[in-house]
């Protein structure tokens, strides 16, 4: 047989190059760096003392709950307002190009893809409006409360006024320690990715979302199309949004799903472009086609109810796991048990490219996955115990049977203590603490104690009560030495200087509180309380002179306040200046009446 060659060379389609993705990596890449230069610049500030030491404050959405709340206006606040703003005019377009999960989210779909893991995006009818729900729990239910409710449950709670608060100290404060942040992303990135499909988190979880999709809905900017579209399905396939963009450019001229968050990779992908981005009217209404999903009504219900038995059982699970990395357990464990039913159930179940079980045959990897799949369910219902028991307890707190409050909460903390968890809760090793300290058993405080300084990591609040517990049981020197070695490396502590302070006193070492009380006010000039402190070991073991001298500062320092001019007048009195402090106390009366 003869082989004929032919010059003619066989030529594929290609998609056209990504412009647009390419421009929003490097919007969401700047963004970043942005965030990064943000906390670098608080790190530095507070080392070298630049701006004072002051940062603005977190430039996140979540901040804007301190509005709702307490009247704060602050640098998150601001931004979310104005993303709403800009949601409204121009689409949900601030997910796709500004939200640093997404990056996340989408670094791990490449890299998945990079692997040959392509997750297929899960679709459920009605968790879909839990972002929604967990949105208006955030941002409408405080001020619900606060004007509907509170009139008659709280009627002491007032409005406290609107404030700013744009610059802050502490930058960190609202967010979660590196290692649990750590957890967060991994859970709300990979995992949701991987078992969710692309944006799976922004599906499910984002309470954000669930403000930018209704005003998504009424905004004049979509995706839309014009007549050289040929349904060709490849901006479908380009979307990471799970967005069937040639099904609804085709049924309604644009794409009307809230889930587009404007990314372009569907305009970039038309061989023909087809695809623009422009004002128009709106999606509001237009949908006529129902949308397909995966789960049978029975499905759908129990999908719901265990997901959000276990967003309860897993937030705030040991003192560790935020809202929203209780979101992302949730949903991930979720999908896993059902999943896990599904192998039980159906006769035919894959996971990605792996079949699980084969025409009614479980297969070595189904078997693997019931395993994690009842892992998962164990693991949620251990979580919603140890929950239970910890609630119970502080039930019991509060009717003051500390008994049963102890019973409960024993049973919530580790397993080594005869309960069911896996750690201790270290709110709940507090309440233990205080009532052991209440019934003279100071060894087992301090041991709850110790076993939250490892915890949480060195804490003020944590370190006074130690002190407090330790004075009962323990050696001076050890104690010295306790409260020396944690002042050294915290000097700003003004409970712990207070209380240290107040042992020697106690304990009849005058001439060491005084001067220890000297370097408290050192270490912190503007801490009234210490510097009460320091007048009145001076009128009672020091020098009455210097007693006089301090107040005096005082009352230059806090002129405002009557307490210095107190001070003042008790120190002229014990000085023997009779006149002077009599003068001194009309002056504290004076102030005094004019509060």
């Amino acid at each position: 047989m003869t082989v004929t060659k032919t010059s003619q060379n066989i030529e594929l389609p290609v998609l056209q190059k990504r412009k647009h993705n390419t421009t929003r990596w490097i919007v969401l890449i700047s963004v970043q760096a942005l965030i990064i230069v943000h906390i670098l610049v608080w790190i530095l500030g507070k080392k070298y003392g630049w701006f004072g030491g002051l940062t603005l404050t977190p430039i996140e959405p979540s901040e804007g709950m301190e509005f709702v709340k307490n009247g704060v206006i602050n640098a998150g606040a601001i931004f979310f307002a104005l993303s709403l703003l800009s949601t409204y005019i121009f689409g949900r377009w601030f997910c796709g190009w500004g939200c640093h999960i997404v990056l996340l989210q989408d670094c791990c779909l490449w890299m998945m893809r990079k692997v040959r893991v392509r997750p297929k995006p899960f679709r459920a009818r009605w968790l879909m409006w839990f972002p929604f729900g967990l949105a208006v729990y955030m941002y409408v239910w405080p001020l619900f409360y606060r004007i509907a409710l509170a009139p008659w449950l709280q009627p002491e709670l007032r409005w406290p006024g609107i404030t700013t608060h744009l610059l802050t100290e502490d930058y960190w404060s609202s967010f979660a320690p590196p290692l649990v942040g750590a957890l967060f992303l991994f859970i709300c990135g990979f995992a949701t990715v991987y078992v969710l499909g692309a944006k799976g988190f922004c599906t499910y979880g984002c309470p954000y979302g669930g403000f930018f999709k209704p005003l998504d809905a009424i905004s004049p900017m979509r995706v839309r199309v014009n007549d050289d579209c040929q349904q060709c399905g490849a901006c479908t396939a380009a979307c990471t949004s799970n967005v069937r963009v040639h099904e609804e450019v085709n049924l309604y001229k644009m794409v009307i799903d809230s889930g587009c968050m404007k990314i372009m990779d569907c305009i970039d992908a038309c061989p023909n472009d087809a695809l623009s981005v422009g004002f128009g009217t709106t999606a509001f209404g237009k949908r006529t086609k129902k949308r397909s999903y995966d789960l049978s009504i029975g499905g759908e219900v129990f999908v719901s109810v265990f997901f959000i038995f276990g967003f309860f059982a897993f937030r705030g699970l040991y003192a560790s796991v935020p809202m929203l990395m209780a979101v992302g357990m949730s949903l991930v464990g979720t999908w896993i048990v059902w999943k896990g039913i599904r192998v039980l159930t159906s006769a035919n179940v894959s996971f990605h490219k792996t079949q699980l079980r084969f025409h009614g045959k479980t297969k070595p990897a189904g078997v693997l996955f019931l395993l994690v799949s009842s892992l998962c369910l164990v693991f949620t219902l251990q979580s919603a115990l140890v929950g239970s028991f910890a609630f119970m307890g502080h039930v019991a707190l509060a009717n003051d049977d500390t008994d049963r409050a102890l019973h409960y909460y024993k049973l919530s903390g580790p397993i080594t203590d005869g309960g069911v968890g896996l750690s201790s809760n270290p709110n709940v090793d507090m309440a233990m603490a205080k009532i052991h300290k209440a019934g003279s058993n100071f060894r087992e405080a301090e041991r709850l104690l110790w076993r939250i300084d490892e915890h949480v990591g060195s804490d003020e609040r944590v370190t006074m009560l130690l002190g407090k517990v330790m004075q009962y049981h323990k050696q001076t020197n050890e104690l010295v030495s306790f409260y020396t070695t944690n002042l050294e490396e915290n000097n700003q502590w003004q409970l712990v200087w207070e209380d240290y302070v107040g042992w020697l006193k106690r304990d009849g070492m005058y001439e060491q509180a005084i001067v220890a009380s000297k370097d408290s006010v050192k270490n912190n000039p503007e801490a009234i309380r210490l510097q009460i402190q320091l007048v009145l070991l001076e009128i009672e073991f020091g020098n009455v002179e210097n007693a006089v001298v301090l107040a005096t500062q005082m009352t230059d320092s806090f002129s405002g306040d009557p307490i210095p001019w107190m001070l003042l007048s008790r120190s002229l009195d014990a000085f023997g200046d009779h006149e002077a402090a009599r003068k001194a106390q009309a002056q504290a009366a004076k102030i005094q009446g004019e509060r």
